[in-house]
């Protein structure tokens, strides 16, 4: 995107398509709209498809004062440069549980993997027990979880310090065997069969649970065309089709006791991730899709140092890289909310994180 010199105030047009559920914008100097090509044809289209789009007009006013000017030229607003820095369309988070990295690098399909993405090879866990980690990954705190008590399951409040990214973006979350269907009361009781609260962050905060919980999804993992499976056929359909629906910008998923490692083991959670990457959501349905797969904290040989196996996936990030600088948890958040242009953190985690870099196309 251009930054003119003289820009000083500029049309934002946006186009939400009723059949798609998308949306699209376009941003013209309002100085020299009546001249402006882009900006008649724009019109003339939207003239001949008034029926099947809505058309959103706002004008953001935007002055630039001398000290916005940088070396003689006007820099746009924080959102357009958020805007020009976009990598993905959307992200899903898969946590599995309780290993170390060097256990993690043992795993053949694992090892594999690593070699098909990003690697951070002193990637950190931020806490222990496993509760606060999954706190920290959604909200950018851990909320002074940790400890003998750390898995405690908390109903936070609904008040300005327990945001998480589901206040900012369109999201799911994917929890296999959930016990409650979409709209009935949350289920909160600590687990059941081979499902976990505490692996299931967003049900922690009592905004959500009253109202948002559709949000939070049940996965059937006996059936073949459970609710994740028909989510990505979904949104591999033509736009024109009514059944069309585009993924969630922001989709954490969260398996069962047995597919993530817990009750089982690392071969189980190995064998299910293979199973999940390449016929739940195999690559050609993943376009544009930041995958990260990563461990809620380390046991073993280094649990005290919390140094974990963090992979990112995707046709957006260079395959084979190594990345030996040490991140955590807050960092994966903080480079989510770059990436959607959220400039304003969610809590005391994620706002000391770093946005990282230099892993992209």
């Amino acid at each position: 995107m251009t930054v003119l010199a003289t820009l000083d105030v500029v049309v934002l047009i946006v186009v939400y398509s009723e059949w798609a559920g998308i949306s699209s914008f376009s941003v013209f100097p309002l100085a020299n709209l009546a001249g402006d090509l882009r900006f008649l044809t724009l019109c003339h289209h939207l003239g001949d498809h008034m029926k099947s789009m809505r058309v959103l007009l706002a004008v953001i006013v935007t002055l630039v004062a001398g000290a916005h000017n940088i070396t003689g030229s006007a820099r746009l607003p924080n959102s357009q440069n958020a805007i020009s820095q976009r990598h993905f369309d959307r992200v899903l988070t898969i946590v599995l549980e309780n290993q170390s990295y060097v256990s993690a690098k043992e795993d053949k399909y694992l090892k594999q993997l690593a070699d098909e993405g990003v690697e951070f090879t002193d990637f950190r866990a931020v806490s222990h027990p496993s509760y606060p980690n999954y706190l920290a990954m959604v909200a950018g705190s851990t909320f002074g979880m940790h400890g003998i008590f750390g898995d405690s399951q908390q109903n936070f409040s609904d008040v300005a310090q327990h945001r998480t990214i589901a206040d900012l973006l369109d999201w799911k979350n994917y929890a296999e065997d959930y016990p409650v269907k979409v709209g009935r009361s949350p289920y909160l009781y600590d687990s059941v069969g081979k499902y976990a609260r505490k692996h299931v962050p967003f049900l922690s905060f009592q905004r959500i649970q009253k109202q948002s919980l559709k949000n939070v999804v049940s996965v059937d993992t006996r059936d073949a065309h459970n609710a994740f499976v028909s989510d990505v056929d979904n949104s591999r359909k033509n736009p024109k089709d009514p059944n069309y629906r585009p993924l969630p910008s922001y989709m954490f998923y969260s398996p069962n006791l047995d597919d993530d490692g817990h009750d089982s083991n690392l071969g189980t959670a190995s064998t299910w991730l293979k199973n999940f990457l390449g016929n739940w959501f195999p690559p050609d349905a993943r376009t544009g899709t930041f995958l990260v797969v990563t461990f809620d904290e380390a046991e073993g040989p280094e649990r005290v140092s919390n140094h974990i196996y963090t992979i990112f996936l995707g046709n957006m990030v260079n395959k084979g890289q190594k990345i030996n600088h040490r991140y955590d948890h807050y960092d994966v958040l903080r480079t989510i909310e770059a990436n959607f242009g959220l400039e304003e953190p969610l809590n005391a985690g994620d706002s000391k994180a770093s946005v990282i870099r230099d892993i992209w196309k």
